[in-house]
């Protein structure tokens, strides 16, 4: 008896219909538990934020435990085979220039604020990169799960946590587009960009649910921007689910 089972999409006209091996079912499962550990980090690092705000070396180690998840659970399973190199190798760039940005921060400060904006393009190629394959990825589900669907919210969250570097770059280059009673009451946060960083994670995440933020200061167009650019993306995100995803739903065949 052959172990292959039909895919539950139906055949294209003068096409045969294709068949999923017990390989590619593993894969499936794989990737689908990746899925759910995605959206389950994402949804801790915005838990942990309170804690980072008192430990601060907490944000940069749960950035590199999401680019982790993110190649060790996601694209090492993703029906996606070409580029997947490259995608590997911008999220090693990523690791080590957080880790690189950290060290500097602690031994020369004035530099580590000059590289801020290299620090923010790194993480924008890496994650903007993964969540285009992502979205592509999910266009070639078999079927849509639950375990789908929790993988379309942990990209739609991704967007809110790469707008949270976006926000902290701008803090750092030009603290007076923010209030800074609200950012960073009591302390400089050019002095103290780690401790400012759960701020700005809040204030991206407001943007992305188009919730609005108050971290921005009236009369100035930087911080609105950024924040409006958070915004676009993650509605734009959305309308692409709607279209690609959930317009082709498909049921899991029972065995």
């Amino acid at each position: 008896m052959s172990d292959a089972i039909p895919s539950a999409e139906p055949p294209r006209q003068g096409a045969t219909r294709r068949m999923v091996g017990r390989e590619d079912l593993q894969r499936i499962r794989r990737r689908h538990r990746g899925y759910r550990m995605m959206l389950l980090v994402i949804c801790l690092v915005l838990l942990l934020q309170p804690l980072a705000t008192h430990w601060p070396v907490i944000s940069p180690l749960l950035a590199i435990v999401v680019a982790l998840v993110m190649m060790l659970f996601l694209t090492r399973f993703s029906p996606l085979r070409s580029h997947r190199r490259i995608l590997y190798g911008l999220g090693i760039a990523a690791i080590m220039g957080e880790l690189g940005w950290l060290i500097i921060l602690f031994t020369d400060h004035s530099l580590a604020l000059h590289l801020a904006i290299l620090h923010l393009l790194i993480w924008c190629l890496f994650i903007g990169t993964f969540l285009i394959r992502k979205a592509k990825a999910l266009m070639l589900e078999p079927y849509v799960t639950m375990a789908v669907l929790m993988g379309a919210a942990a990209g739609y969250l991704l967007i809110g946590y790469l707008g949270a570097f976006l926000l902290h770059t701008l803090l750092l280059w030009q603290p007076e587009a923010f209030q800074q009673a609200l950012v960073a009451p009591g302390f400089d946060p050019r002095f103290h960009p780690l401790r400012v960083f759960p701020a700005m994670v809040v204030a991206s995440f407001q943007s992305l649910t188009t919730s609005g933020t108050a971290v921005a200061r009236p009369g100035d167009l930087l911080a609105p921007t950024g924040s409006l650019v958070i915004t676009v993306a993650g509605q734009l995100y959305v309308a692409v689910l709607i279209a690609l995803i959930l317009g082709r739903f498909h049921q899991r065949p029972r065995h």
